[in-house]
């Protein structure tokens, strides 16, 4: 056991199986108890048992609905692109590789505006996020547009968008 040949607090998880055949996942601590060794070197400890079967239940499922929608995402005939409140990049799908002309991780942390806008429009981009971040409320939401977009060489080509 690592915590009796470190002296320290040690923190582990396992699986147990009940009496009834059900299996339930442990986490369990155990450090040494301060001043309560004896005489002979003895180590006197304190262990904690939790149960943290529907914590860890809960994260799988988590787990499996994350792993669903990727799929559903990097399969999508259209391109998916997500960014962040600063209007970074955080997703881009196998589509948008093809449609852009850039990678995924070339893709992901850069400022959407210097990616796919074309110049021209990139400060009505830029209003319309700072607008939508104040307001909570934008026109172009759940609606399709039609628009200029930018391949990664420079060329400029038509996409019908359509922001959530």
């Amino acid at each position: 056991m690592a915590a009796a040949t470190t002296r320290e607090r040690h923190e582990v998880d396992y699986r147990l199986r009940r009496r009834d055949g059900e299996y339930v996942h442990i986490h369990q601590a155990i450090e040494p108890i301060p001043g309560s060794q004896s005489p002979d070197g003895r180590m006197r400890w304190f262990s904690s048992l939790q149960d943290v079967t529907q914590q860890t239940r809960a994260e799988e499922a988590l787990r499996a609905s994350e792993e669903h929608t990727r799929l559903i995402v990097d399969t999508a005939l259209d391109a998916v692109v997500t960014m962040d409140a600063s209007g970074r990049i955080s997703g881009w799908n196998p589509h948008a590789e093809a449609t852009f002309g850039w990678t995924r991780d070339e893709a992901i942390g850069r400022a959407l505006a210097e990616t796919i806008i074309p110049p021209q429009h990139r400060e009505a981009h830029r209003r319309g996020l700072a607008a939508y971040l104040a307001t909570g409320t934008a026109k172009v939401l759940g609606r399709r547009i039609e628009l200029t977009a930018m391949h990664r060489d420079g060329r400029e080509f038509p996409v019908d968008l359509s922001i959530t």
